[in-house]
């Protein structure tokens, strides 16, 4: 199997992995935990994990992973609280309300919202594709949602739906964020800071609650387990290897997106949600805005948003810098000569 090949089957992997999110979330919340303790405990368990992890690369890496300017702390921290607080706790609260099939199809409103961000604030290009794409992203959570879901569960619809839409906007925040420290930090940087400052928020309240004795309960320790580990650190690490491996930048998101299937396969198999031939439709409507966001991305771009520089590339580069700011400069150097000749 070749690289690139690697590279898509890990991606494959990832966002596997990522689709029974909502099966965990689902198991702790009808065990009686709120949503901020579920993301309390998941990054709690993740921590736990990333410790010897981020000693280890230290070790090997000759330099502590975690000793970054404090500006480049405080973006990691801001990713933590937007996405991994915030987000994660509105993706809780939106599951346990519209299910996980149509809390995921709405967390897939973020290439929307990104777009649209970096057209208005750092004036990319909106051609025909993208707006193409927002039109299909939009048409395909209006089918999702008006076709149902877990929708009759009781709850609060109106606010689960609203918790998603804000889930796919904090995520998309995560872009945005990325850009100052984008190729100048550690990925276990970022995972690591974001981690910890989700639990720092959370703390309170989840202690507060006590429903941490709940966590004596094995399906609940199996769930949260799995949650913390597969679902937070091995995805993530899968998913870098995958990044990795030669894949084109522009195709991760498309790669990825099989989440979308499985936890809509996750929620009507496994939590007997409703399915029908509107939401197959529109799911394929979301997966075809993704796949029209990413059609002409430049290289170091997913969904128009400029991402962290790919392994590749930084590897390419260490071979005539030794610095890591000037391999980084090197790389966007190419990147913009290539961009201005396109």
């Amino acid at each position: 199997m070749g690289q690139r090949a690697q590279g898509v089957l890990l991606l494959l992997v990832a966002g596997i992995l990522w689709g029974f999110n909502g099966l965990y979330v689902q198991v702790l919340a009808r065990a009686g935990m709120s949503p901020t303790t579920i993301v309390f405990v998941r990054y709690l368990c993740a921590l736990f994990l990333l410790v010897p992890i981020v000693s280890v690369v230290s070790k090997r890496s000759h330099r502590d992973v975690l000793a970054i300017a404090p500006q480049f702390v405080a973006c990691c921290v801001g990713m933590g609280l937007v996405s991994n607080a915030l987000g994660s706790v509105l993706s809780a609260y939106a599951i346990s309300q519209v299910g996980v099939s149509v809390n995921t199809v709405l967390l897939y409103t973020a290439p929307v919202f990104g777009c649209v961000m970096s057209w208005r604030l750092f004036g990319e290009s909106m051609g025909p594709a993208k707006l193409a794409a927002i039109i299909s992203n939009f048409i395909g959570v209006v089918l999702v949602v008006a076709a149902g879901g877990d929708l009759g569960g009781g709850g609060s619809v109106g606010l689960g739906i609203a918790a998603g839409l804000a889930n796919g906007f904090a995520y998309s925040l995560m872009a945005i964020l990325n850009r100052p420290i984008a190729g100048k930090c550690h990925p276990l940087t970022v995972v690591f800071y974001g981690s910890l400052t989700a639990c720092a928020v959370l703390a309170l309240p989840a202690f507060g609650s006590m429903e941490l004795a709940l966590l004596a309960q094995p399906t609940v320790a199996a769930a949260t387990l799995l949650y913390g580990v597969l679902s937070t650190v091995v995805a993530y690490f899968v998913y870098q290897r995958g990044m990795a491996k030669g894949v084109e930048t522009s195709q991760v998101a498309v790669i990825t997106s099989v989440e979308v299937a499985v936890s809509s396969c996750v929620g009507t198999i496994v939590l007997g949600e409703p399915f029908s031939l509107v939401t197959l439709v529109g799911i394929g409507c979301v997966l075809a805005s993704i796949v029209l966001m990413n059609l002409n991305a430049r290289a170091g771009e997913i969904h128009g948003v400029h991402m962290l520089l790919t392994a590749e590339q930084l590897r390419t580069a260490y071979g005539v810098e030794t610095d890591l700011d000037a391999a980084v400069n090197s790389v966007r150097e190419r990147r913009e000569r290539m961009t201005r000749h396109q």
